[in-house]
C-alpha cells in the first residue's frame, strides 16, 4: 500500500463551465488559471508554457468531444482542471466533433511514466462513459469534480496498492 496521503487531483475550485470560447489559446489560458489555483509550486507562465509545448508535440484530443492537455512540471502532487464548454470549439478533430470537455492535467516530473499509463487507461474509460453528457449539462462543479476525480484516483489507487 502506498504511504502517500491522497490529494484530490480535481477539486470544484478547478472546474469551470462556460458558454463558449473564441480560440484554443483562450482554452489554455482558462486551464492555466484553474491549474494555478491553490498552489505556489509553479507559476502561471510555467504551466501555460508546458501545456503549449506538449500540445505542439501532438494534439491531445482523445475523441468524442474530449481533450486531455497535460504537462510534466516540477511539482509534488498531480493536479487537474476541467473546462466544459456549452458550445464546443472546432479544432480539426479527426472525428469532426467539436471539443466540449478539456481536462488539463499537470504531472510531477518524477511520476511521468506511471501517469502516462494511467492517463492512457483513463482515456479508454472516459470514452465509454454514457453518463458524461449529464455531467456536462448539469453545470455542477462539485458533481463534475467528483466524477472526474473518482475516475482518475480509482486508477491511481489500483496501480499503487
Amino acid at each position: 500500500m502506498n504511504d502517500k496521503k491522497h490529494f484530490p487531483i480535481l477539486t470544484p475550485e478547478r472546474v469551470q463551465f462556460i458558454k463558449k470560447t473564441e480560440s484554443k489559446k483562450c482554452v489554455f489560458d482558462s486551464l492555466t488559471f484553474l491549474l494555478e489555483k491553490g498552489q505556489s509550486e509553479v507559476s502561471r507562465n510555467d504551466i501555460f508554457d508546458a501545456l503549449i509545448a506538449r500540445e505542439k508535440l501532438g494534439d491531445t484530443y482523445i475523441g468524442n468531444g474530449i481533450a486531455l492537455p497535460r504537462a510534466n512540471l516540477d511539482i509534488t502532487h498531480p493536479r487537474a482542471a476541467l473546462l466544459v464548454l456549452k458550445q464546443g470549439i472546432s479544432l480539426s478533430a479527426a472525428d469532426k466533433k467539436a471539443i466540449q470537455v478539456f481536462l488539463g492535467v499537470i504531472i510531477p516530473n518524477n511520476e511521468h511514466d506511471s501517469f502516462s499509463i494511467l492517463l492512457s487507461e483513463f482515456n479508454k474509460k472516459i470514452l465509454l462513459k454514457e453518463d458524461l453528457g449529464s455531467i456536462i449539462k448539469s453545470g455542477n462543479t462539485e458533481r463534475a469534480a467528483d466524477y472526474f476525480d473518482t475516475l482518475i484516483t480509482n486508477r491511481i489507487k489500483g496501480n499503487l496498492s
